[in-house]
């Protein structure tokens, strides 16, 4: 059992009242300890302080048409969110040209945060993923954030941090996260990457000590990727424009960090387009066929042309997997299609998953909790990953009794009989008993695997 609450680095955020300081929350898994040659100063610190309103304008950027001019509206999101950013090496609460925010509950678990710089670890690649011939996977970590237009939602969520309310969530237009995806790949493994900014990283943490000899815990990762999302309501469909930008070290820049490459934005899922047919909601650079894809493995970045990053699956889309993010999450596609399908025979699961998901709409109304047969409402969760999977480490981490659950009662989210009711959530179970015999009848450890 884990007794680490004394040692707990909490992160300096405030939250909403005197009423819940007993919910102590970390900003990285501290299971793991502190890595050998750094100590407690060198630790990663979360801004978890959500503001109840946003504290800026719309972004400019979001005047752009972006159905006419894709790149320039990409390019102008990545200025926005880097701005004030780059200079603090994108420790946001240094930020003071606006303020950006991360998603609470990401510590815990084997993917969860780790020590320096407060990564997650994502899906890793598959053979043949980056490169034709290139046999090795590599491990695939990343951080997200959040602007004040987003993080307002998070206000309401998290107003009590062990004790969520997803109820009518939606991000506001305005809302924009982006995210830094990192690899373990170097320049030897893909020539584009030289010179790409590097973060040393607590990725190796967990390995296992081999013949008496200790593994390599903390280690370089190289800028792979970035992505961005837009609560945009001139995407009509979804409310939500999604791009992605690839580091390329062919680009002229004399900053590494502005040396990335627009892959493509999508604003839908074309729902009834097949394979080798035009999309009209998703754009992809061809050009970068031959470097990010264009071989056996990977003839394209996402199913059906759809625009994806090189790190993504390959099966799925940026818009689409997005649109999954629901809790309980769906029992029945988790966040993409499970089975490899032939471009040549567009199933009707394909046609179930690759749909145009409205924000506050369920992809998956009724689910079920991994582990158990009964059906259950699901919450939307707007296009939010990053919730999805906070909701699903905090119950975890209340079914193990983590800190502060050694003395916090369990989230409501966390009991399957409180779907039940009717309205859902009506009247929260308050027997702490009988909430974790529901809360130990789910098998939370299945939802540990990285999305993507």
């Amino acid at each position: 059992m884990r007794v680490l609450a004394a040692l707990i680095a909490i992160s300096t955020a405030t939250f909403s009242g005197a009423a819940f300081a007993a919910c102590t929350v970390p900003s990285y898994n501290m299971f793991y300890g502190t890595p050998d040659g750094y100590s407690a100063t060198d630790a990663f610190v979360g801004k978890f302080d959500y503001p109840a309103a946003p504290t800026e304008p719309l972004p400019a950027f979001m005047a752009i048409d972006f159905t006419s001019d894709w790149k320039a509206y990409l390019q102008g999101a990545l200025d926005y969110a880097f701005e004030g950013n780059e200079a603090v090496d994108f420790d946001v609460a240094q930020n003071s040209t606006r303020d950006w925010y991360h998603a609470l509950w990401m510590h815990p678990d084997a993917s969860g945060r780790e020590f320096l710089r407060g990564l997650t670890q994502e899906r890793a690649s598959r053979p043949d993923q980056y490169k034709d011939g290139l046999a090795k996977e590599f491990q695939t970590w990343a951080i997200g954030f959040y602007n004040s237009f987003g993080a307002s939602e998070f206000h309401e969520i998290w107003a009590n941090p062990c004790d969520p309310d997803v109820s009518g969530l939606l991000f506001p237009v305005g809302t924009v996260t982006f995210k830094l995806l990192f690899t373990e790949a170097t320049s030897t493994d893909l020539p584009y990457l030289a010179n790409a900014p590097s973060w040393m990283a607590h990725i190796g943490r967990s390995d296992p000590v081999v013949d008496g000899v200790q593994p390599e815990r903390v280690r370089a990762m190289q800028l792979l990727q970035v992505d961005i999302a837009v609560r945009d309501d001139d995407a009509t469909e979804t409310g939500w424009v999604f791009g992605t930008f690839v580091y390329s070290n062919d680009v002229v820049s004399a900053d590494p960090w502005r040396k990335l490459k627009p892959v493509g934005l999508s604003w839908g899922n074309d729902p009834t387009v097949l394979p080798g047919n035009p999309l009209s909601e998703n754009v992809t650079d061809l050009t970068l066929a031959g470097t990010l894809f264009g071989w056996p493995e990977r003839l394209e970045l996402g199913w059906g042309g759809r625009m994806n990053g090189p790190a993504d699956n390959l099966l799925s889309s940026c818009t689409s997997c997005h649109g999954t993010a629901q809790f309980p999450r769906s029992d029945d596609f988790g966040n993409f299609p499970r089975l490899a399908v032939a471009p040549a025979n567009y199933s009707q699961r394909l046609l179930d998953y690759f749909r145009n998901i409205a924000p506050g709409v369920a992809f998956d109304p009724i689910t079920k909790f991994r582990n158990s047969s009964v059906e259950v409402p699901a919450f939307p969760l707007d296009y939010s990953l990053q919730i999805q999977s906070g909701l699903e480490r905090i119950c975890n981490a209340a079914r193990r009794t983590d800190p502060p659950f050694d003395t916090e009662p369990v989230p409501a989210v966390c009991v399957e009989a409180n779907y039940l009711a009717t309205p859902m959530m009506a009247e929260p179970i308050t027997d702490e008993a009988l909430k974790r015999q529901e809360l130990n009848r789910i098998d939370w450890d299945q939802y540990e695997p990285p999305i993507r």
